[in-house]
């Protein structure tokens, strides 16, 4: 189908302080506009200056889609992000409006390119029994118990692998096939099938200018009450250890100040280290990323022009 034919989607990616959701909120005031966050840990409540979430009176004048959706002591999953997606780029479309996605997610913006395989819904009785075999036996006993069921998918996988092995074990104790067989039947051009995609970077060469940002950021964010934040939300969820908040960055960092196994110097220089390897990570996934059209943060402005004409296929 001829992209004028249709319906637009925009993603906006980019690593953390690059400035994504200030473009996104200059976008809005521009075009007829919807944001989705892509971002693991706005999605939850009450994790606020953590994760450098937008105010209450921005989301108030420019709302967000999934931010603030679930509470600290459920998880919310790549299957939940896709699924909530599709539903809403529908929702969207519907208004006459342009779904942009924005954020610095990036297994979030590639499951939803690339398709995600419909698998059951985690089962935390049998993980929790999972774990307690792993501890007692070790990852080798796992491992093979996945090669006795299903050798082709373990062979894809590091025996040190425990997330995944027991994946593998849950999927197949809930659907009885294994997780090889039900990988790839997803229609993996699905997205760009049926919408007008376009992608757009906010990526530096100079990674100078990103990690001054990054700094100035960190130290706004504990300045603001990082650590009285994540005290509240220790007593206030049911966080288990394994959540991925806890191994968030700045939270991660903080639960362990607290802890007090490092003084607030070292909690500063830990938490900047995590953000800058996470900034390096997202430029990593970023810089293989295909039909990807690069900016760099003070050319920004380029992007709203382009999101513009995307307006024209609505």
């Amino acid at each position: 189908m001829d992209n004028i034919l249709k319906k637009p989607i925009a993603f906006i990616l980019g690593p953390t302080a690059s400035g994504k959701t200030d473009l996104a909120i200059d976008i809005s005031d521009a075009v007829p506009s919807e944001i989705i966050s892509v971002d693991s840990v706005m999605v939850y409540k009450d994790c606020n200056i953590g994760s450098a979430k937008p105010s209450e009176q921005i989301l108030k004048q420019y709302p967000h889609h999934l931010v603030n959706v679930i509470e600290p002591s459920s998880i919310f999953s790549v299957s939940d992000f896709y699924k909530s997606s599709l539903e809403l780029i529908d929702e969207i479309h519907s208004r006459n409006k342009l779904p942009i996605f924005v954020g610095g997610t990036m297994m979030y913006f590639k499951q939803l390119l690339n398709g995600l395989d419909l698998l059951p819904a985690r089962n935390d009785d049998y993980r929790f029994e999972l774990e307690e075999i792993r501890k007692q036996n070790g990852n080798q006993y796992l491992y093979e118990l996945l090669q006795s069921i299903d050798s082709e998918y373990a062979s894809t996988l590091n025996q040190s692998d425990h997330k995944r092995i027991i994946r593998a074990l849950e999927v197949y104790k809930l659907t009885g096939e294994n997780m090889s067989s039900l990988l790839g039947r997803v229609d993996k051009n699905f997205l760009l099938d049926k919408y007008n995609l376009k992608q757009f970077g906010i990526l530096d060469d100079d990674r100078s200018t990103l990690h001054k940002r990054i700094e100035k950021r960190l130290k706004k964010i504990i300045n603001d009450g990082l650590v009285d934040e994540v005290r509240s939300i220790l007593k206030k969820y049911n966080i288990e250890e394994n959540h991925p908040l806890r191994k968030s960055v700045n939270y991660k960092q903080a639960v362990s100040f607290i802890k007090e196994q490092y003084d607030e110097e070292e909690f500063f220089d830990r938490a900047l280290f995590a953000t800058r390897q996470l900034a390096k990570r997202q430029i990593t996934w970023m810089r293989s990323w295909n039909n990807l059209d690069v900016f760099d943060i003070k050319s920004t402005s380029n992007i709203k022009e382009s999101i513009k004409s995307l307006t024209s296929y609505l």
